[in-house]
């Protein structure tokens, strides 16, 4: 696994690359633990829903993972933007398909989002908690 596509950023392109959502060479990778449990609950909705999961998780990992803050701390719950070009060309996900899926995982309780007028990524969060087996 190549790091370098985040580790060769400044402060300032660190801190801009959250609303950017431009990170460079491929992402392939989920950073962070991951909940089967969460997981199953948004295969339940097919395959376009596990995939918007992913690419929730993987924003997650890139966007906090670098953090001092946040360094060992679970960041699933934490709000990210979801934008198009990203969305399409890590996880093969359609704009259309995007947002049928967030009005439909919202009402179900699954995540939250807010949107933020027209033309703008959507802030997008997961709310399906973990489940503990003791």
């Amino acid at each position: 696994m190549n790091n370098n596509n985040i580790n060769n950023f400044s402060t300032d392109d660190r801190e801009d690359q959250k609303y950017n959502c431009n990170f460079r060479g491929d992402v392939n990778f989920i950073m962070g633990p991951l909940s089967i449990y969460q997981f199953n609950q948004f295969a339940d909705y097919g395959l376009c829903a596990v995939r918007l999961f992913q690419y929730i998780r993987t924003k997650q990992g890139l966007t906090y993972g670098f953090k001092k803050e946040y360094k060992g701390k679970d960041t699933s719950h934490l709000f990210v933007y979801v934008d198009n070009k990203n969305l399409y060309d890590w996880f093969g996900l359609h704009q259309p398909t995007k947002w049928k899926l967030l009005k439909k995982l919202s009402d179900d309780g699954l995540l939250e989002y807010e949107t933020r007028g027209p033309g703008k990524m959507p802030l997008v969060r997961i709310l399906s908690p973990k489940k503990k087996i003791n």
